[in-house]
């Protein structure tokens, strides 16, 4: 019997990773937006990737989920102490 493969909550797509939750369905992608973060709404700045992918492995999936979200849908969300957004365009 083979031993059980354990799976990522990332799973890697052409050039960017996509998010999975334990269903294997995938969350909100973010990968091509560029994100900002800010601790008052008013300064921004820029944040990769890799880093929030780091704090989202930290949470449980629902919080994940929802804020992926919220986020994806044009609004912002805060985790672990900073508020999160796709940046605008100028």
């Amino acid at each position: 019997m083979k031993p059980a493969i354990q799976r990522s909550t990332l799973t890697e797509t052409d050039s960017h990773s996509m998010r999975e939750d334990s269903y294997h369905i995938e969350m909100d992608d973010l990968t091509r937006f560029p994100l900002e973060r800010s601790d008052d709404c008013e300064n921004w700045e820029d944040v990769s990737h890799a880093e929030l992918d780091a704090l989202l492995d930290k949470v449980d999936e629902e919080k994940a989920k929802n804020f992926l979200a919220v986020v994806r849908g044009g609004s912002f969300s805060k985790l672990a102490g900073y508020f999160y957004r796709i940046r605008p365009q100028s």
